[in-house]
């Protein structure tokens, strides 16, 4: 979850309900999805760089927000997207997925969850919002991230012992995302 998909569809519905906030909507998709186009997470998120066997952990230290809008300046397009992405991801994993998430041990699972889910997420959110990577300046660069994704999720999903765990329904990711279009994007 938070996918570039849920990203865009969060994005989208937030353009939606402030249509006098956003002025160039492609630039404001494209800060969506911007953080996740740098391999080191931390950096572009503004968080602290944690080692990944405990996912958990690793996904709510990575992001920081408030660190983000200390340092940009919020009248750009952009950098609206931008804090919006951080500001899901945070939301995400620190309310949203911990919920499901809180007693789990195993980072190797709950990784591959989370691929599972998101990919499920993708399929939905593409056909009920309408949304694509190439809404940005990035879809091919975003397609071949997630097309490395699914190579690498496909061989340890392939393991006899694998059951992997859907945590929400559509519905609830309905609400997340109406919820996140809500966001009041500070103005410095």
């Amino acid at each position: 979850m938070s996918s570039q998909i849920t990203h865009l569809a969060v994005a989208k519905r937030f353009v939606e309900k402030h249509p006098n906030l956003i002025k160039d909507v492609k630039r404001f998709y494209d800060g969506n999805v911007v953080p996740d186009l740098e391999p080191n997470k931390a950096l572009s998120h503004y968080g602290v760089r944690t080692e990944k066997h405990d996912m958990i952990k690793y996904n709510r230290e990575k992001v920081n927000p408030a660190k983000f809008l200390a340092t940009h300046d919020m009248s750009d397009d952009f950098n609206k997207g931008w804090y919006l992405h951080l500001y899901v991801d945070y939301e995400c994993y620190n309310h949203f997925l911990a919920q499901y998430y809180q007693r789990a041990t195993n980072g190797e699972q709950v990784s591959i969850d989370m691929y599972e889910v998101s990919r499920r997420d993708d399929k939905y959110l593409i056909e009920k919002y309408g949304v694509s990577y190439y809404d940005t300046n990035f879809g091919a660069e975003l397609q071949k991230i997630n097309n490395e994704w699914d190579a690498e999720y496909v061989v340890k999903r392939r393991r006899p012992d694998y059951r992997f765990n859907l945590p929400y329904d559509f519905e609830t990711l309905d609400q997340f995302i109406e919820q996140m279009a809500e966001t009041e994007i500070p103005q410095k």
